[in-house]
């Protein structure tokens, strides 16, 4: 009962402020209106332990993981090149330039797909982390690590500074470390009780 009534004061609220808002439209304040809003909901956020986990796993797949998982697909057109030089390892005019400059053509494209895969794979990392769907967030999570172990060998094996890919693949085991911890705080999260959810 204390849901069902819940949830008719809110639909009541939500057309109040609808209301307001169209006041607010007539007036020319609708922008203003919409963010005083926002801003009052975020700042009762933090008063409790569902809206501060809700604030934290937004700024973590926001923040973190879409800019890494774009950045991953952003890098196959603007220094992907760079990175892989093999100016850097191959004595031009040599058979090993010869060897290497074919290897390097040849794993490129191969490089190129599993960067695309990890950055694929970071894009659905933060889309089931926002739905909590602690199953799918462990298959991206193993999707992604296993995609950039794939990319440092394959560069390594290109004998190219694997520097860049190390640093990626650190910071990604630190995504997946924080995405750990955010499951098990969700975990210890206070569960509505059965009725409540028998109600919705």
């Amino acid at each position: 009962m204390r849901v069902a009534l819940s949830r008719a004061i809110l639909t009541l609220a939500t057309l109040c402020m609808r209301s307001e808002l169209e006041e607010a439209i007539a007036d020319g304040g609708c922008l203003r209106f919409a963010f005083g809003c926002l801003v009052a909901s975020w700042g009762r956020m933090p008063a409790h332990d569902e809206g501060r986990f809700s604030l934290t796993i937004h700024a973590l797949a926001l923040g973190l993981i879409v800019p890494i998982g774009s950045f991953q697909v952003v890098g196959l057109w603007y220094g992907f090149s760079a990175m892989l030089r093999i100016g850097d390892f191959a004595v031009p005019n040599s058979l090993q330039g010869y060897l290497m400059t074919s290897a390097y053509q040849g794993l490129t494209p191969l490089i190129a797909v599993v960067s695309l895969l990890l950055g694929g794979a970071h894009l659905r990392l933060a889309w089931t982390l926002l739905d909590r769907d602690w199953a799918r967030v462990e298959e991206a999570g193993a999707l992604s690590l296993a995609a950039a172990v794939t990319i440092i060998i394959l560069i390594g094996l290109l004998d190219c500074n694997v520097g860049q890919a190390l640093r990626q693949g650190a910071i990604l085991l630190l995504e997946l470390a924080i995405v750990a911890a955010l499951a098990r705080w969700h975990a210890e999260l206070p569960q509505p009780p059965q009725a409540d959810q028998a109600a919705t």
